[in-house]
């Protein structure tokens, strides 16, 4: 890595919540100065998870080929795939830090004695990267319709990318899951039951991942007011609110965390409520 890019992913001192923290601040310089891009973070994000050495052959492979096809995409579309700005807050950096978190997520579960499932990690990369494809920067009207959208965009591409209909299938699911309405139920499937790579816990990580920057006292205010620019450009009445100290204090007081990664990565960044 770079001297600019020293910080990311840098746990080597122990200290998880700082690495995640310096890791957002790395990516918001990078994205005010010279961004990065997708395609490289991935290639940073499974370096870190040594998915590349895995020896685990072509499945991984696989998965994390179309990983970077999408993250590509991503890039050439700057975001929405639409000739308009891309959102507020769903954009290229929100894409950004749910796949750093989601990365250290997958480390912590690691050292935390869970056997490394490479396949699985790199499907979470995936996950992270792509779970709000295309954002439209509305809202749903019913049950995950910005998710299926993001699916159906989806799905051909990793088809013609080759990717096995089985991991299709675990990744749409998940990424269908990620819907804020659904995330309580998400939690209430994996109560009592050990950490394994499946898609039940994948929608728990997707879940924290999505929602741990915003979490966090350092950098939770500014995405608070991207959410609430992002809000008033469609005229959703809650765009006046969500970034008051009032609606701050409610969105940290509905959020969960479940894994074990969630639970110490939050416990470090989190405002008290």
């Amino acid at each position: 890595m770079t001297s600019l890019s020293a910080s990311y992913l840098d746990t080597s001192n122990g200290d998880w919540c700082h690495c995640l923290l310096s890791s957002y601040a790395f990516l918001r310089h990078s994205w005010r100065t010279d961004w990065i891009g997708l395609p490289q973070l991935i290639k940073y994000c499974s370096e870190y998870l040594k998915l590349a050495a895995s020896g685990e052959g072509e499945e991984v492979r696989s998965l994390l080929t179309v990983a970077l096809g999408i993250a590509s995409q991503i890039e050439s579309e700057k975001g929405c795939g639409m000739d308009t700005p891309e959102p507020s807050y769903h954009n290229r950096l929100h894409f950004a830090d749910a796949l750093t978190t989601i990365t250290l997520q997958c480390g912590l579960e690691v050292q935390n004695g869970i056997e490394p499932n490479p396949a699985w990690q790199a499907a979470l990369l995936l996950i992270a990267l792509s779970h709000d494809f295309r954002h439209s920067g509305h809202v749903n009207r019913h049950s995950s319709e910005i998710e299926y959208a993001s699916v159906n965009h989806l799905v051909p591409i990793m088809k013609s990318m080759k990717l096995d209909d089985a991991w299709i299938g675990r990744i749409c699911d998940v990424i269908l899951r990620s819907d804020f309405s659904l995330v309580k139920e998400n939690h209430s499937r994996v109560n009592g039951r050990a950490f394994q790579w499946d898609t039940e816990w994948a929608a728990v990580l997707l879940n924290e991942a999505d929602i741990m920057a915003s979490a966090s006292d350092e950098f939770g205010p500014a995405l608070s007011n991207s959410l609430s620019t992002e809000w008033e450009a469609i005229n959703f009445a809650p765009y006046a609110t969500v970034a008051t100290e009032s609606g701050r204090r409610q969105f940290l007081s509905t959020i969960q965390f479940s894994s074990y990664s969630g639970k110490v990565l939050s416990a470090g960044i989190m405002e008290s409520i």
